[in-house]
């Protein structure tokens, strides 16, 4: 699905999620995260990507079980002794912090889903290949790394159950050397690409000169508002962050979750912010539907 961040220039698309990863973990109040979750929710299904937002829940919420578990048992800091744990403490802060933290995680979790689906291989090349040719290449290499692996691995998967080979039958040993097998040739077919898209690149002279673009993103005038918008609400968020708004002191003792009117402020602000994409979308809506009325 085609969206109005889909349209704008990719600095200004990148600087929205730079600047909502930013604030995100700048704040550190349950609120703030909360909020920011259920809008990137809506971003999500606005985009049309609730799909792989659904597939990707079992794994981010296990994620976040394991750190609200984890740091309770491993962080003993704290004034609020809940119960011992093979005779070590369990604080109500350490409780805190790892559900702050878990949030935190959701959140950017959440939040990379709709990068990736907005800021796309062209697009990333365009912003960082007149800066780091190389770097740019290495990280969209890195980013398709993984789902192209995972891709084969049912390819090969399914192909070796048809013949016979399955890893999840038979003993341990057999289980074993079947899986080994799966990971030689997994291993040897990526090896393999990896070296035919080498040589091609070679063909072709790259890294030789600077190489123009085959599609050009022009900067408008709408590029330049929603940039400095963005920038300043972001730059706000960051400097009340610092100052102690919007943020929960867990440690010595936890404070209480009371809200101050330039809390509130800030949550305004930062609500405008994460939901800068939902706001463009409404916002050309309403443009579409008044030009209509008017003709």
């Amino acid at each position: 699905m085609t969206i109005r961040l889909k349209e704008l220039h990719p600095f200004v698309s990148f600087l929205y999620y730079v600047c909502a990863g930013v604030c995100m973990m700048m704040f550190t109040h349950p609120l703030f995260l909360s909020v920011s979750i259920l809008i990137l929710f809506g971003v999500n299904i606005l985009q049309g990507t609730w799909g792989k937002l659904i597939q990707s829940m079992p794994a981010i919420a296990c994620m976040g079980l394991i750190i609200i578990v984890m740091n309770p048992l491993f962080v003993r800091r704290g004034a609020t002794v809940l119960f011992y744990f093979r005779h070590n403490p369990v604080t109500l802060e350490g409780v805190a912090y790892g559900m702050i933290m878990a949030m935190s995680l959701w959140g950017i979790f959440i939040l990379f889903i709709s990068f990736n689906d907005v800021i796309h291989g062209r697009k990333f090349l365009f912003l960082f290949s007149k800066v780091w040719p190389q770097l740019a290449l290495l990280l969209m290499i890195t980013v398709r790394f993984v789902p192209l692996l995972i891709t084969r691995w049912k390819e090969l998967y399914y192909t070796q159950k048809l013949r016979g080979h399955d890893m999840f039958n038979g003993s341990v040993k057999k289980r074993s050397r079947t899986g080994m097998l799966y990971m030689q040739k997994l291993l040897t077919w990526s090896l393999e690409e990896a070296l035919q898209t080498a040589e091609s690149m070679n063909a072709r002279g790259f890294g030789e000169r600077k190489r123009s673009h085959y599609q050009l993103f022009p900067f408008r005038y709408s590029d330049w508002g929603a940039s400095i918008v963005l920038a300043g609400i972001a730059g706000v968020c960051v400097y009340s962050a610092q100052n102690g708004i919007g943020t929960l002191n867990v440690y010595p003792q936890l404070e209480t979750l009371s809200f101050s009117p330039s809390d509130w402020l800030i949550l305004i602000l930062f609500i405008c912010l994460m939901a800068f994409p939902i706001l463009l979308e409404g916002g050309s809506q309403l443009r579409w539907h008044v030009l209509n009325s008017t003709n």
